[in-house]
């Protein structure tokens, strides 16, 4: 009896691990990052890798935890059709409360943000988040409206772009920064002009009238 336990137990053990193996579903979803991204996607570089329809996200975001399932079975479809021989876009997410960089470059300002990224273009999906309406815009439907370039990342740009975004930058927060605080002096600035607006006015009407009597 104890040498049939010790054969029977180790080979109940493996059974364990492959049914927990095989319940463990794989996902076909690529994550990209601020580190991997033009690297993987090619976005502005090439864009040899091919088309990548893109999910930022958010882990807290209501929305994307109800989009999961179904962005991992357009995934897994669309992968399924690719190693039947069939050209069609990646998959992949991004989360942004991690990778500001990828946020900051492409203005995310909601989640979930779904893009797609073709040739040099990227296209923002805006329809109904079903399987089959995110199906029909990754196998075409995204040429079917207006595109925008791809941004550069801050690695992609010149020494030119990386110099004038600085400045941008700088400018713009300078001018923040004299609005906040100095705007009570230019208020205080306008209302005396005002003042002294009207005072001359005053005089210069009653000098007038003056005149007119004598």
């Amino acid at each position: 009896a104890m040498v049939t336990w010790r054969w029977v137990l180790p080979l109940l053990a493996a059974a364990v691990m492959v049914n927990a193996e095989d319940g463990e579903q794989k996902s076909f979803v690529k994550v990209l990052a601020d580190s991997n991204f033009e690297h993987d996607t090619q976005s502005v570089t090439g864009a040899t890798t091919g088309d990548w329809f893109v999910e930022f996200y958010a882990p807290w975001c209501g929305h994307c935890k109800s989009l999961h399932p179904t962005w991992e079975s357009l995934a897994q479809k669309l992968n399924e059709e690719k190693e039947a021989g069939d050209v069609t876009p990646i998959i992949a997410k991004v989360d942004g409360t991690v990778n500001p960089k990828l946020q900051e470059r492409f203005k995310i300002r909601g989640f979930p943000t779904l893009k797609m990224f073709s040739k040099g273009k990227m296209y923002e999906y805006m329809g109904p988040r079903d399987l089959d309406s995110l199906y029909a815009f990754a196998k075409g439907g995204f040429k079917k409206q207006d595109s925008q370039p791809v941004p550069k990342g801050w690695d992609e740009m010149s020494l030119f772009d990386k110099a004038s975004h600085i400045y941008m930058v700088t400018i713009h927060r300078d001018m923040e920064s004299i609005w906040e605080y100095h705007k009570a002096a230019f208020f205080t600035g306008l209302g005396f002009s005002f003042f002294c607006g009207m005072l001359f006015g005053y005089f210069l009407k009653r000098g007038g009238t003056k005149a007119k009597q004598s």
